[in-house]
């Protein structure tokens, strides 16, 4: 009985093992946008934002002339899954 149970615990461990190896190298090939507000304007001419996970992210503006001001609703966009690409494309 209890070679059984091992033999399951370890199976378990194997496909949790598999899961968090297919999260972690998972890619998203498409675009995610959601709406969110601008917290604060940076010195350095960006924007801090909440994102769709309530983490405070730091963005620039991709709307040419665009002059926002601290509490505006935007869109933001993260582009194919990338962070480090996130930017305000819209206002809402």
């Amino acid at each position: 009985m209890n070679e059984v149970l091992n033999e399951d615990i370890k199976a378990a461990s194997m496909l949790a093992r598999q899961i968090a190896a297919a999260i972690k190298n998972h890619k998203h090939k498409y675009d995610r946008t959601f709406a969110s507000a601008v917290k604060s304007i940076n010195k350095d001419s960006t924007y801090t934002v909440m994102d769709d996970a309530g983490a405070e992210r730091k963005v620039k503006c991709s709307i040419p002339n665009a002059a926002l001001k601290t509490g505006q609703y935007v869109w933001v966009k993260v582009p194919c899954g990338r962070l480090e690409d996130m930017h305000i494309c819209g206002l809402k």
